[in-house]
């Protein structure tokens, strides 16, 4: 078996049919320049390319490693799970250096603009025990579904904000010169890869600051709330749901929906309500559950008292703005589990998807709602539009589409459609399968009719149009209002007081978390003193992480810590950020622990202070929750 041979069966064994990939790119290569092999004063092999008439070494002329070996040594010693990432496969010195001569397993990509070197490279390395060592990751320009412009998503996989103070970028001799563009991409994409994660990261911090201010501030709506399961078969099973979003296919068939009236049940999503109420039509519901969501979408007359499915995080300006019925789904914030668990409901959730839009199908799935007609669900740029138009302007421009892909489409071959919005369209598609599935081996039928007349096609639906869809399953007369607006509160009187008391009393949790956080300091502080001796006293060493063990147990079942803590992005990362480092004695392992332990809960007390004022200016007197 040649080595040729051998690699390709390594590369199969951890990437499903990649030799298959490579063979076929093997015999449909056209050769762009002349390969030569020398070999080099010390013995080795070496490439040169020869191009235009002109003549580049991928290898030192005369010494085949040296040049490998300064680069390797230059980059010292790599942490556990390092990402490298480097142009080029021509010289295997590289690659063979760095992954034998590093000892912590580490994660390696490599991209190769030219399939015809990357074949002879697979002639000359050895990956077996590269491989068997690292994460190597190999992209080919050439192969079928590896282009350039595909790389970045692979390289943001591998770059978690704690390692972009480690990673390591690296282009092999002469790659610049030969393939210049691609150099200069591969760069590009590495900077924007590396950008994303780190404006992700800053994004996470600001939006989790947002969202448990917006559920203290919501928790007061929570007592005369309601739940989504108080909800399930409210609607007759031979009656449809529509489920309305704010794409710009909207404008072709909005004002057939009001043939549609009485005869189903209507949520519209958050954007989708002006243009509604604008045609007369009102819907049953509203959705809204993004922790941003801008008040103005909904400032229109009658939007008050429409009932609102939303969630605790959501813009707690909307829900201070809104009036009417707040049906509210489980997202596992213990302290809200507390009240709708003292409601005797029972806790179900909601499946969000990622949109308010798949928040609310999945909802009227969950009621047991059997057929579900879309409208407006574009999932794609319509026209070159985002949405209809009275969403966010009067009449909507025309955007820029020229970077998007173009998906397969209801009502034309291909549209086009950013990345998230795939991640729409995958996500509908699996959930109606599922779902589908599932009624089928109850013996029961599920049906999702895409009645949107324009955008990407979903899988699993059935294609029509709104007139044809209403006709076909809006037969019978139902008052969905009177069924809704006939629901009482989930909790009693007696429960909504526990609730209101409950409330009340988390700025003194959140006080008690603050003291034992200040006590969890001091015994991290102990543990670094015990460290900094020469000799640790072992049963000293041993009570202290008993008490560290026992201290962290009865922060952590603390309700409001789960809050604190989701605020504490800036802790976590310079936790996670250490997690990387390995240290060879006792005394430095426990300093380390100590040192972070100090850390964190320096973070805890900080927060824990900030948000029980924040309670208590929220819940400063029982009229606040009345309210």
């Amino acid at each position: 078996m040649t080595q040729y041979e051998k690699n390709l069966k390594v590369l199969s064994k951890y990437y499903d049919k990649f030799d298959e990939l490579i063979e076929k790119g093997r015999k449909e290569l056209k050769p762009d320049f002349e390969i030569i092999e020398e070999t080099a004063d010390d013995g080795g092999r070496i490439l040169r390319i020869r191009q235009n008439g002109k003549m580049y070494y991928l290898n030192g002329k005369r010494n085949s490693k040296e040049s490998a070996l300064l680069w390797r040594d230059a980059l010292g010693e790599l942490q556990q799970n390092t990402p490298i990432i480097m142009m080029g496969t021509g010289n295997p010195s590289y690659l063979k250096e760095l992954a034998e001569q590093t000892e912590n397993k580490i994660t390696i990509i490599v991209y190769e603009p030219s399939l015809q070197i990357f074949l002879k490279f697979l002639e000359m390395a050895d990956l077996e025990r590269w491989m068997e060592k690292h994460l190597i990751i190999f992209w080919v320009n050439g192969l079928e579904e590896m282009g350039l412009q595909k790389l970045q998503p692979v390289i943001k996989k591998t770059l978690i904000y704690e390692m972009l103070v480690y990673v390591k970028y690296f282009i092999l001799p002469n790659y610049e010169i030969l393939f210049e563009k691609e150099a200069v991409d591969f760069m590009r994409i590495c900077r924007d890869a590396a950008a994303e994660e780190a404006v992700q990261y800053n994004t996470n911090i600001i939006f989790s600051k947002v969202m448990v201010k917006n559920l203290l501030s919501n928790a007061r709506y929570l007592c005369k709330g309601y739940k989504t399961t108080q909800l399930i078969n409210l609607v007759p099973k031979d009656v449809p749901g529509i489920l309305v979003a704010a794409g710009p296919s909207l404008n072709k068939n909005i004002k057939d929906l009001k043939e549609a009236q009485g005869k189903s049940f209507i949520i519209a999503v958050d954007t989708a309500v002006k243009p509604l109420l604008r045609e007369g039509i009102v819907p049953h519901m509203i959705a809204m559950i993004d922790g941003m969501k801008p008040l103005s979408l909904f400032e229109a007359e009658g939007v008050k008292e429409i009932p609102l499915l939303t969630s605790l995080s959501a813009a707690s300006e909307v829900l201070d703005y809104h009036t009417g019925m707040k049906i509210f789904y489980n997202q596992g914030y213990q302290f809200a589990d507390r009240i709708f668990q003292k409601s005797g409901q029972i806790i179900g959730g909601v499946a969000t998807g990622g949109s308010v839009a798949t928040s609310a199908f999945s909802f009227m799935y969950m009621i047991g709602i059997t057929t579900i007609i879309l409208v407006g669900q574009d999932l794609a740029f319509t026209n070159n539009r985002s949405h209809a138009d009275g969403t966010f302007q009067e009449v909507m421009e025309e955007c820029d589409t020229s970077n998007y892909i173009m998906v397969e489409g209801n009502c034309e071959d291909k549209v086009p459609a950013p990345y998230s919005f795939q991640i729409f369209i995958k996500w509908y598609e699996q959930y109606i399968q599922g779902c589908t599935e599932h009624k089928k081996n109850r013996g029961e039928q599920f049906c999702v009719i895409n009645a949107t007349e324009g955008g990407a096609k979903i899988k699993g639906t059935e294609i029509m149009t709104l007139k044809d869809a209403i006709h076909k399953v809006c037969t019978k007369e139902a008052d969905i209002a009177k069924r809704i607006k006939d629901l009482k509160p989930m909790l009693s009187e007696e429960e909504y007081k526990w609730a209101e008391n409950y409330l009340l009393n988390l700025s003194e949790d959140f006080h008690t978390l603050s003291l034992r956080a200040n006590k969890m300091k001091k015994q991290y502080h102990k543990l670094n003193r015990l460290c900094s001796k020469k000799n640790i006293n072992q049963q000293e060493y041993l009570s202290v992480m008993k008490k560290l063990r026992k201290g962290i147990k009865e922060i952590t079942q603390m309700d409001v810590y789960q809050l604190v803590n989701m605020t504490m992005s800036n802790a976590n990362y310079i936790l996670s950020n250490e997690q990387f480092l390995s240290e060879d004695t006792l005394q430095k392992e426990g300093k380390e622990i100590a040192r972070k332990g100090i850390i964190y809960m320096e973070n805890v007390k900080k927060l824990s202070d900030a948000f029980e004022e924040y309670a208590t200016e929220i819940f400063s007197k029982r009229e606040s929750i009345n309210e």
